[in-house]
């Protein structure tokens, strides 16, 4: 357990993409010392590399070359638009390996040359990604060799897109973007700047670096415990309480105190739970992302209506995970009109809330109780405070002030902390990669507890 155990060495152990710590539960927090991200090696890895015709052809030469010297072994899939730009033969070279242009090429193998290249695939990134590209892999088109690749791979998928900025916020591209989005698609974002057509804005391709990086870190992710095999239906039976989203504090009839929650963590959390076999009931806050098909969903507002449905609730549930950010202050007084703006100094006096997930500390018998701590500084030590104040069995931590971590992003960058002293850093992957890794600790946690009795 976590208090009064004298100060001993950390204990230090680590798998191919993650690194996991033993602590012996000091008051302060020893393991900030360590360095903990692990380069992941790509040796043996077969990344697809689609290369369609933009104007920064260039950088995906570049890439090529960085993967292969992470010891990847890239395949290189070019659109007739790219080689009108870039010559196949340069990318041959440096990947060593052929390039595919022309679904019609019979190879050396009895199999289509895409589908022999998409059953090898551990990941397919295509860079750059153009407005067309996106739009085919959204529509499920299939008619030339990339983008019948990409529908034919059963393995992450990356795209860096790149184009005039007009295009990119086009509202028509940007419903492909979420279409591929809520599919699992991984994307990442365009920087802003100059772009080569003359404008200023959003649409320029990304860093050759951060796109590498983030190779790593979906084949990282890729790579954590929680392949399908071991996990399928290892809920069945299960009654999971998940809550989502940010709760809001009325002011006035249109003012409000809230947070910048997404809802997305949470309603992750709650489709893998879904989709292991678990009878999920979702509470959820304000959202910025639909409500997941199939599952119960009661929506609430305010963080006493958030209490009151999860206290309805929990009683019944085997594992509760507190994801949703409910707010820590209230309006002492609720204004039945609008505040009228005035030359005075507006005073807003508040209360605090009640802190939900220590109140469900106080009471759990059999549940497992899961929370999370969003820090910006102090990352370890609050989260452990937390983990013994809330008794919680296992808590989430995330510096919301990471890139690629944190509200409304796609990706998470989280450390699990347990009550028996262990603490496992995950490396940024998308949330829903996150859920999965979560459910898989918690099913592990309840079976050796149950193995105990």
């Amino acid at each position: 357990m976590l208090a009064g155990v004298a100060r001993r060495p950390l204990q230090l152990s680590s798998e191919d993409s993650y690194v996991t710590l033993r602590w012996a539960g000091t008051r302060h927090c020893p393991y900030r010392k360590w360095k903990w991200r692990k380069q992941v090696e790509l040796t043996e890895q077969t990344i697809i590399l689609g290369v369609t015709g933009g104007i920064a052809i260039h950088k995906s030469l570049d890439l090529a070359s960085q993967l292969v010297k992470c010891g990847a072994s890239v395949h290189t899939v070019m659109t007739e638009n790219a080689t009108r730009l870039v010559q196949p033969l340069q990318f041959q070279v440096i990947s060593r390996n052929p390039v595919l242009l022309d679904l019609f090429d019979t190879g050396t193998d009895w199999k289509p040359p895409h589908i022999a290249l998409a059953d090898r695939a551990a990941l397919l990134v295509i860079v750059p990604a153009t407005a067309n590209i996106i739009g085919k892999l959204a529509n499920g088109l299939a008619d030339d060799a990339l983008s019948t690749v990409a529908v034919s791979v059963h393995c992450p998928i990356l795209l860096a897109p790149a184009m005039n900025g007009h295009m990119y916020h086009n509202p028509l591209v940007q419903r492909n973007i979420d279409t591929l989005k809520t599919h699992g698609v991984h994307f990442i974002e365009p920087a802003s700047g100059a772009l080569a057509c003359g404008y200023e804005g959003t649409g320029r391709l990304n860093t050759v670096e951060a796109i590498r990086q983030r190779v790593t870190d979906i084949l990282a992710a890729a790579r954590l415990p929680t392949a399908s095999a071991t996990r399928a239906h290892d809920l069945q039976g299960t009654r999971v309480l998940v809550t989502a989203g940010a709760t809001r504090e009325y002011i006035d009839p249109v003012r409000f105190i809230t947070n910048r929650s997404s809802g997305k963590m949470g309603y992750a959390i709650a489709e893998a739970a879904m989709q292991r076999g678990a009878e999920v009931l979702l509470i959820s806050g304000a959202t910025t992302v639909p409500a997941p098909v199939g599952i119960e969903t009661r929506r609430v507002e305010t963080t006493l209506e958030m209490q009151r449905e999860v206290l309805n609730a929990f009683d019944e549930a085997d594992i509760v995970i507190m994801a949703a950010a409910p707010a820590d202050y209230r309006p002492r007084e609720f204004a039945t009109h609008k505040i009228k703006k005035t030359t005075d100094t507006l005073t807003l006096p508040l209360e605090r809330n009640p802190d939900i997930a220590q109140s469900l500390g106080e009471r759990k018998t059999h549940q497992t109780l899961v929370c999370f701590a969003a820090e910006t500084n102090d990352l370890f030590e609050n989260a452990r405070k937390k983990l013994i104040r809330k008794n919680c069995d296992l808590i989430v931590a995330n510096d919301i002030l990471a890139e690629g971590a944190g509200f409304e992003s796609d990706t998470n960058i989280v450390t699990l902390l347990d009550r028996e002293g262990t603490c496992e850093q995950l490396p940024r992957c998308t949330k829903r990669d996150v859920a999965d890794v979560i459910l898989t600790r918690v099913v592990s946690m309840r079976s050796t507890s149950h193995n105990m009795e």
